[in-house]
């Protein structure tokens, strides 16, 4: 039964990604407009889509600022030691 609604489920998500590729097409080929350049701005799905594709004028980045940033080395530390309780352990053995 799980191996069904596994099958199902993975066949209903591949169905729906082909769907919404296709749609995305067709908005490509019906909307010409939305292809940006001197005709109009992209809308959001295709900026969503393609903005890490689409590559725009080079903006202005300024130098980084040097810091000074300070080694600062943790304080010596003691080896932790377990402390000793006088009414010994907790529980007994298992018994075997």
């Amino acid at each position: 039964m799980r191996y069904r609604l596994r099958l199902l489920a993975a066949a209903t998500l591949l169905v729906v990604m082909c769907l919404g590729s296709v749609c995305h097409f067709w908005h490509h080929l019906s909307d010409p407009a939305c292809a940006g350049g001197r005709i109009g701005s992209p809308c959001a799905t295709c900026s969503g889509l393609h903005g890490g594709a689409v590559a725009t004028s080079p903006g202005t980045h300024f130098a980084p600022t040097p810091a000074a940033v300070a080694e600062i080395t943790p304080p010596a530390v003691e080896i932790p030691i377990a402390p000793v309780l006088p009414t010994g352990a907790p529980r007994g053995p298992p018994t075997a």
